[in-house]
C-alpha cells in the first residue's frame, strides 16, 4: 500500500489542527469576555426599585419583600435622622457591599459614580422609592429637612469594605478602565 504525500506535510497538518482549535477558543473566550464585560457594567449601575404602597383613607403601608424588592438576602439595616439640612453624608464605596437605600421622610439627593466613570443623580422622595447601589459606587447623599434615610445591606457592618478617599477610588477606576480596554481588544 502506498502513502500519498510526505509524512512532513501528514505532521504539519496535525500541528495546525490544534493551533486553529486553540486559536478558535481564543477567539471564542475573547467574545465571552466581551459579553461578560458588557453585562458586568450593567451591573454596577445604581437604579430605582419602584415600590407599590397599598393605600386606603387612612394612609399608606409601604413594604419591601425579599427576594421580590430587593436584590439580595438582608444580613443588617440601619438609618441615618436629624442630619443637618444640606449636608452631605456617605461620601464613601464599598469594595462588596449591597445596598437599597430608602428616604422614609423628606428628600435625599443622591449623587453616585461607578467604576466606568458614569454618574447618576436621584432625587429620593417618597418611600415608594428605593436605590440600589451596587457596591464599587461612589456615594455622596445630601439630606433635605428632616429627611430619614434607611439602608438596607447584604452583609454585616465591616470598615475593611469602606473605600473613604476619594484618590483610592479613583485609582479603582483607572484600573477599571485599562482592564475594559484590555479585554475590547
Amino acid at each position: 500500500m502506498r502513502m500519498t504525500g510526505s509524512m512532513t506535510s501528514f505532521k504539519a497538518q496535525a500541528e495546525i489542527k490544534p493551533f486553529r482549535q486553540i486559536n478558535l477558543q481564543i477567539k471564542i473566550y475573547s467574545s465571552l469576555s466581551g459579553i461578560l464585560a458588557y453585562h458586568m457594567k450593567d451591573l454596577s449601575k445604581p437604579e430605582l426599585i419602584f415600590l407599590k404602597p397599598n393605600k386606603n383613607e387612612n394612609g399608606q403601608l409601604h413594604f419591601m419583600e425579599e427576594p421580590t424588592s430587593i436584590p439580595f438576602a438582608v444580613k443588617r439595616l440601619f438609618w441615618l435622622d436629624r442630619i443637618t439640612e444640606d449636608v452631605t453624608r456617605g461620601i464613601h464605596a464599598h469594595r462588596e457591599e449591597l445596598q437599597v437605600l430608602v428616604c422614609l421622610s423628606g428628600r435625599v439627593t443622591a449623587l453616585l459614580e461607578n467604576l466606568a466613570g458614569e454618574k447618576f443623580s436621584f432625587e429620593l422622595d417618597s418611600p415608594s422609592k428605593a436605590l440600589f447601589v451596587p457596591s464599587m459606587v461612589w456615594t455622596e447623599f445630601t439630606f433635605g429637612k428632616g429627611a430619614v434615610l434607611l439602608g438596607i445591606s447584604d452583609r454585616q457592618f465591616s470598615e475593611e469594605d469602606y473605600i473613604r478617599q476619594r484618590e483610592e477610588f479613583d485609582s479603582f477606576q483607572k484600573n477599571f478602565a485599562l482592564n475594559s480596554q484590555t479585554i475590547a481588544n
